[in-house]
């Protein structure tokens, strides 16, 4: 009777008992995981931060390519790109050609690129001098455009924001990245 007590405690040794807790703990964290994948899949997606805002007001201290200021009635019923940008901000200088292409392929298709630089008094003769010096900048861009910034709450640039027909914005981001099934979707509407 004795063999038969050891044999029995050798098969239920504390390291098979720590292998099967082991898997066991596994097995759990999978369905902890499994449960929470489930519930952030099935969470509402946390709006874009400049999703469904109005277009900017165009109070701003003038307008560089373009005959005359902008209107709101001028954008109105028009996809419109808004790209806040300045001279003095390095990314925004490395991010215009991708704007210069972005218009061009996109400007015979009925998108409006429209932008908005805060600077002002001497600093808008350094703008013009850019905006001539650079092939491709063909869109209006309103300078002492502070009080937009301010009421849109721009805070970094650049900044994008699309607006569709209704004058709503529809996406925003620091990058283009992401803009094209946007611009395609509201294309699409027409």
């Amino acid at each position: 009777m004795s063999s038969e007590i050891s044999n029995a405690d050798s098969n239920s040794s504390p390291e098979s008992g720590a292998r099967g807790s082991f898997w066991v703990l596994v097995l759990l964290l999978g369905v902890a995981v499994a449960i929470l994948v489930t519930l952030q899949a099935r969470r509402p997606k946390t709006p874009n931060e400049f999703s469904g805002l109005p277009l900017p007001p165009l109070e701003v201290d003038g307008w560089i390519n373009t005959e005359k200021p902008l209107t709101a009635a001028d954008l109105q019923g028009k996809i419109v790109l808004v790209d806040y940008w300045a001279t003095w901000c390095g990314p925004c200088m490395r991010s215009m050609p991708e704007i210069i292409r972005f218009n061009k392929q996109h400007q015979e298709l009925g998108v409006k690129v429209v932008g908005f630089t805060s600077e002002n008094g001497p600093a808008v003769q350094h703008v013009k001098n850019y905006v001539e010096s650079k092939d491709g900048i063909d869109w209006p861009i309103a300078y002492g455009a502070g009080l937009v910034y301010q009421k849109m709450g721009i805070e970094g640039i650049p900044t994008y924001v699309l607006y569709d027909r209704t004058g709503t914005s529809v996406w925003g981001g620091h990058t283009l990245d992401g803009i094209e099934q946007y611009v395609a979707r509201e294309l699409a509407k027409q």
